[in-house]
């Protein structure tokens, strides 16, 4: 018997939206300046994450939508709101 496949998500942003995410997030100084920045850590993040072999999916977070995603879930737009998003699609993904 082979071993359930574990699906994890990562927040994910495209280059044109970064700026448009700083300015949305609470808690945007937790984040780094540049996408650049941002898209090495999270590149990292991804290896490790494959290294260790979950499958990886890569949520991608619009600016657009974010907050009323977060508000129908009574959450903040925040880390926790990127973290739950991105579970939210990762089990959605693994399940089709």
């Amino acid at each position: 018997m082979q071993p359930p496949i574990l699906a994890v998500g990562i927040p994910w942003y495209r280059k044109a939206d970064y700026r448009k995410i700083l300015k949305i997030m609470t808690d945007s100084h937790l984040l780094p300046a540049t996408y650049e920045q941002w898209e090495h850590k999270a590149q990292s993040v991804e290896a490790d994450m494959r290294a260790q072999g979950y499958v990886v999916v890569r949520a991608i977070i619009d600016p657009k939508t974010f907050r009323a995603w977060c508000r129908e879930r009574s959450l903040n737009v925040d880390a926790r709101g990127r973290s739950e998003f991105a579970h939210h699609e990762a089990y959605h993904q693994a399940r089709h």
